[in-house]
């Protein structure tokens, strides 16, 4: 049980860092389309009516929806899967979505988003699977290590059911954005030994990931400077579960730069230059690390781009597709 003390910090904190939170997940929201802002303005929509909103949304596919892929107390974790109609195969490669709204927030039918669904309509053409997933928001609960520990367990629930599901194990990418572009990077590049999870799915990490997208992602929590908003703040101990100072092990482990490594999951990432939610910095520091160290990383900065892109920005909204998707395929089926 939690002391009475710490309970009436942990309340007050959670106070303090909902408006951070709720800041981060609307700076998402202004260029996801008409069809996500749907889906999202209804949270207590019915499984039917959401699963019938995906059909229209991703007519490519046929999908199966609220699928179980791990409880922790009582709270069942969800994923829905998108098969492209006509699959010839019965191990076909799989793009595993990854939702933002800034770690507290948002939820799987982001995928909706125009740079998301258009990445996802390309990969029916090329017959790879779609998965989107949800993963523990961050709380008094639940921390961002938690969260990276669930999409990693959806990969292994993923892996564990192979077969039933049509997936080729060893053709998996990962795609994300903000929130979900850090988490993304963190399933690809983080060692999963330091992200045990559900001991039912123990063992069936992928051998390895063919590819990560991350799009305008937090890169590096070890850089006070950089990440002042989260370790320099009382929001330290919600996303880390506690003061940054003592959480140092946890905090490296969320910080793609300091994963990335030589024989790392090959990375393309994309971030606007104005974005002002979370800084263009953070990519370019990862662009940096990646070549230093070798590793298989492309970087394309998006001029007047914001956080999500924005309508302004160059490559645009459709040529950011075009290049992701051209990517995700050359990865996931050559």
């Amino acid at each position: 049980m939690v002391p009475f003390h710490k309970r009436i910090q942990i309340n007050s904190l959670t106070l303090f860092t909902l408006a951070l939170f709720t800041s981060l997940a609307m700076a998402q929201q202004p260029d996801a389309g008409k069809a996500a802002k749907k889906g999202r303005g209804k949270a207590k929509t019915s499984s039917a009516e959401l699963a019938k909103r995906m059909t229209t949304w991703f007519t490519e596919f046929d999908h199966t929806p609220d699928i179980v892929y791990k409880t922790v107390g009582d709270q069942k974790l969800q994923l829905d899967l998108l098969t492209p109609k006509g699959l010839q195969t019965e191990a076909a490669p799989l793009l595993v979505y990854i939702h933002g709204g800034g770690w507290g927030g948002g939820d799987r039918y982001r995928c909706a988003r125009p740079d998301i669904s258009g990445v996802f309509k390309r990969c029916a053409a090329a017959g790879i699977l779609c998965a989107t997933i949800e993963y523990r928001l961050n709380s008094p609960k639940a921390t961002a290590f938690d969260s990276a520990t669930d999409c990693k367990d959806a990969l292994r629930f993923l892996v564990k059911n192979a077969k039933q599901y049509r997936i080729n194990p060893e053709r998996i990418g990962t795609i994300g954005g903000s929130a979900g572009g850090h988490l993304s990077l963190v399933t690809a590049l983080g060692d999963p030994k330091d992200f045990p999870g559900d001991p039912a799915l123990a063992g069936f990490d992928p051998k390895s990931l063919r590819c990560e997208i991350a799009h305008y992602p937090a890169t590096d929590f070890t850089d006070v400077k950089l990440a002042e908003r989260f370790v320099g703040s009382n929001r330290a101990v919600l996303m880390f579960g506690g003061p940054a100072d003592q959480k140092a092990d946890v905090i490296r482990l969320l910080s793609p730069v300091q994963l990335i490594k030589k024989d790392s999951t090959p990375v393309l990432c994309f971030h606007g230059d104005k974005d002002t939610v979370l800084s263009v910095e953070n990519a370019r520091r990862l662009f940096a690390k990646g070549k230093e160290v070798g590793a298989d990383i492309q970087y394309i900065e998006v001029k007047d781009g914001s956080h999500g892109f924005g309508s302004k920005g160059t490559p645009s909204i459709d040529e950011i597709v075009t290049l992701a998707s051209d990517f995700v395929i050359s990865k996931l089926t050559k």
